[in-house]
């Protein structure tokens, strides 16, 4: 027993024994040459100063990118279709960021008589001012007009051209 028992205790203390930690690292060399020479100069680069755009430009930035937004209504309707409300906001954020003047214009394709489609004309862009008053623009800045059928935008005499036909045009003009 006493043969077992001095091996054991001899390993018990073997594993717990610590290792030596090592030696620290030796501090590097002092550059002598580096301390001898004098820094050069800072570099100055003359950079050009970033001109800010002006809000006129950036206003016509703006309105070129919703140049081609109309808002397109189905025959003899002037409800304007959930499809077509993203036109109307972007018009409107527009019109709020800049406090332009818009006009809208109501237009119809060429079936109907003149007074039917310019009566229809003018219900589609006051559908449209009304969007526009109540996402926040007011009432004054927004004016409204109907070509009837005298403004198409496209002249065959088929279906898909009459649907480019009823619309309702923004023209944002600067103030």
């Amino acid at each position: 027993m006493k043969r077992l028992l001095f091996p054991m205790l001899a390993a018990l203390l073997a594993a717990c024994s610590t290792p030596l930690p090592p030696p620290p690292p030796a501090p590097a060399p002092a550059p002598q040459a580096a301390a001898l020479e004098p820094a050069p100069p800072p570099v100055l680069t003359l950079t050009r100063p970033v001109a800010a755009e002006s809000p006129m430009a950036a206003f016509e930035r703006m309105r070129a990118a919703r140049a081609a937004d109309s808002v397109y209504f189905d025959l003899d309707r002037f409800a304007i279709k959930s499809d077509q409300s993203t036109a109307v906001s972007e018009h409107a954020k527009l019109a709020l960021a800049f406090s332009n003047d818009v006009t809208l214009q109501g237009n119809c394709d060429e079936r109907g008589s003149r007074e039917y489609n310019l009566a229809l004309g003018q219900r589609r862009a006051d559908a449209v001012k009304q969007s526009m008053v109540l996402l926040g623009v007011p009432q004054d800045r927004i004016e409204t007009i109907s070509f009837g059928k005298e403004k198409p935008r496209a002249q065959c005499h088929e279906e898909n051209c009459w649907a480019q036909n009823r619309r309702a045009d923004f023209v944002d003009e600067w103030k």
